[in-house]
């Protein structure tokens, strides 16, 4: 199986707050690191750091409330 690595990246930093803030450190080389494209690694600069810190931390509540 072949997954995007784009899918790839929005998966750990959903499922991790430590990778959001190890993303946040050095967007642009976490995202190359992981394999995207220029053109993908453009739109990953764009993520807004409150936006995805909002969004992994209410993945993480929802995880630890079952």
């Amino acid at each position: 199986m072949n997954t995007d690595p784009m899918e790839i990246l929005l998966a750990r930093l959903y499922g991790s707050l430590d990778e959001v803030e190890q993303f946040l450190q050095e967007p642009g080389t976490y995202a190359r690191h992981c394999g995207l494209t220029d053109e993908q690694v453009a739109a990953v600069l764009e993520i807004d750091a409150a936006s995805l810190r909002f969004a992994a931390n209410s993945f993480d509540r929802k995880r630890k409330s079952r």
